[in-house]
């Protein structure tokens, strides 16, 4: 009869009490009979067990199972009883103001510094009301669990009793209201303090911060987007390097047995290419990987700061956090340098395997696009990126998607641009104009941002500058030297070019020289990057009117010839290695600058605009 009672009335016991139908006690924290599709009352401990341990649930009176609930109600006892078993390990916070009987706290207010309770967070704001002279600031007690140091109140070093309320914007010193704020302030020399309240200041700076942060986290971004296009170049020398593999056993299969002794001479080759390109690549994605992490740690830390540290302590460490911030976000990445590439070409011994292991080299040159109705005269080309090029003509500067030339931004100018190259805020420009060269500097978006450097000519407007590791080298072929500035714009020093007639393109190697292409002399030099004359590292004869000149990623050297109709191949040691031409360079009567993207070519070619090639490999396996 009881149990049928319960099922019936809901669980009532004897004394007209709500009971739990699972152990039948009479307990405070039951679940609500409507939640439950049988009506049936629970408490919550009993619920808890059932579900989080036998993930059943089902009703000890009618029996009744989860298969018998709808998913909504389900969904509804789950997350009532799943969200109410999750425990908070952080002690209870206890009123500051109750003396017998300790009350747990509901607030915290700011300006008086005290957790109150229910009954004093009422009485508190009843004075307010009736006697404060401005509005006291309060937060939950979740808030101030979060971050407590935050909302502690920070008192006068000499008027202990004080708390501090205004910080100059200059010095950063912080000041109660009983301070003497008519001193000089430390920071500007004869001027007083400007004093802001260190709430407002705060803000202010935490708005300035985040800002920064952003650079840090594009940077992050920049990093890792580095990292997998640096691991794709090292999956596809992996799979050349199979590929070779491949064609050595098919080759091998035709030849007799004793033979097989140089084929594994010639897989070791190829085994030392790959590991020094995987060692390489490793040493590359390492160095990445340590600046990801500092990155990410100065992240965290500066986010940390943000969120959990008092107003004063933002204030008194915004300078070096700043510069700790914009110091990373502005470093330079740099492109991983893999040796030489390889290929494997057919041979005419009879005795031997008839495959060799050389430097790859391009062969030929096979035409992609061309500009079909250039605009002005194209005078210099760089390579952005392998999806956009930058072009400087006569009258404009513009940014071309390099998979079909059209314009993404132009910069329409007066001047002549003879030569283009990267920096870490944008890009640089070399203005020639009124007999005086001018190197300006944009940002990505073709925006002015700031005059870098200027000097006199007295000859034709021709020629050009690169960035190498941190510095910026322009041509003067006036005086037949380098003007060499810093990052910032800065002069740094001067080198004379000993020998050279007509100077005229300039390109950085991946060990911090310079070659430059003597247009008069017919030749290109490598030159040490310092102060004062210098002799060349090595010259390269029989060049016919160089002028622009580029470096791929292994190290090898294309230089472009004006009137040759061709471009010449050198080896980092300044060895000629080929001479490639093309049909469509025999109608181009100018040609003055080249930059190379991977096995792309482009060629400023004057009133022809940009050119591009494909580098063809005429070998067994490309």
């Amino acid at each position: 009869m009881e149990t049928e009672k319960r099922v019936e009335e809901g669980n009532v016991n004897n004394n007209g009490e709500d009971c739990c139908g699972y152990c039948y006690e009479t307990v405070d924290y039951m679940i609500d009979p409507r939640v439950l599709p049988c009506c049936h009352v629970f408490c919550l401990p009993c619920l808890q067990a059932d579900l989080l341990k036998n993930k059943i649930l089902e009703c000890h009176v009618c029996k009744r199972s989860l298969e018998d609930v709808e998913v909504n109600q389900l969904e509804k006892v789950e997350k009532l009883v799943l969200s109410d078993s999750t425990e908070d390990d952080s002690p209870p916070l206890y009123c500051d103001i109750c003396k017998a009987e300790q009350e747990l706290a509901i607030t915290f207010c700011v300006d008086c510094g005290k957790k109150m309770c229910l009954k004093h967070d009422e009485h508190h704001d009843e004075y307010q009301k009736l006697f404060a002279r401005y509005e006291h600031k309060k937060v939950s007690e979740e808030e101030y669990k979060a971050a407590p140091g935050r909302y502690e109140v920070q008192h006068c070093s000499k008027h202990k009793e004080e708390e501090l309320k205004k910080a100059c914007i200059n010095c950063m010193k912080t000041f109660c209201y009983g301070c003497d704020t008519e001193k000089k302030c430390s920071a500007i020399k004869d001027s007083a303090h400007e004093l802001e309240e260190i709430s407002d200041l705060s803000e202010k700076f935490k708005g300035q911060l985040s800002k920064v942060m952003n650079q840090l986290s594009s940077k992050v971004a920049d990093v890792y987007s580095l990292e997998q296009e640096t691991s794709a170049r090292r999956q596809e020398v992996n799979n050349k390097t199979n590929e070779m593999n491949e064609q050595i056993d098919r080759v091998l299969e035709e030849q007799i047995a004793m033979l097989k002794q140089k084929a594994t001479l010639l897989k070791e080759q190829v085994k030392v290419y790959r590991e020094e390109s995987d060692a390489a690549v490793g040493e590359f994605i390492e160095t990445l990987h340590k600046r990801k992490a500092a990155l990410s740690s100065l992240w965290k830390m500066s986010n940390k700061a943000l969120t959990n540290k008092h107003d004063v302590d933002i204030i008194q460490s915004y300078k070096k956090m700043m510069e700790e911030i914009l110091t990373a976000a502005n470093m330079e990445l740099g492109n991983c340098q893999l040796p030489v590439g390889k290929m494997l070409i057919a041979t005419e011994e009879s005795t031997s395997l008839r495959l060799q292991l050389q430097d790859s080299i391009p062969q030929r040159l096979d035409l992609q696009i061309k500009e079909k109705k250039p605009v002005g005269h194209c005078a210099s080309v760089l390579c952005v990126s392998s999806q956009s090029l930058l072009c400087g003509k006569n009258s404009s500067i513009s940014m071309l998607d390099s998979t079909d030339f059209k314009t993404v931004i132009l910069l329409s100018n007066s001047s002549n641009v003879n030569g283009v190259a990267p920096h870490k805020q944008g890009y640089l420009a070399f203005h020639w104009e009124n007999s005086k060269n001018y190197i300006v500097l944009y940002s990505k978006q073709l925006k002015f941002l700031m005059l870098f450097g200027e000097f006199f000519r007295s000859t034709d407007k021709y020629s050009q500058l690169c960035t190498v590791q941190g510095k910026v080298v322009a041509v003067d072929p006036d005086e037949k030297r380098l003007n060499v500035y810093n990052e910032k714009g800065e002069f740094m020093f001067h080198t004379k070019l000993v020998n050279d007639k007509r100077p005229w393109g300039v390109q950085g190697t991946p060990d911090g020289n310079v070659l430059i292409s003597d247009f008069g002399g017919g030749c290109v030099r490598k030159y040490r990057l310092v102060a004062g004359s210098e002799r060349p590292v090595w010259v390269s004869h029989s060049i016919l009117a160089p002028v622009g000149i580029a470096v791929d990623l292994s190290g090898l050297i294309f230089v472009a010839s004006y009137s040759g109709k061709r471009i010449y191949v050198l080896s980092p040691e300044g060895v000629k290695l080929k001479e490639l031409t093309h049909p469509m360079l025999q109608s181009v009567e100018e040609v003055y600058d080249i930059a190379i993207s991977g096995d792309k070519v482009n060629l400023a070619c004057g009133t022809k605009g940009v050119l591009q090639f494909k580098m063809m490999f005429d070998a067994l396996v490309h």
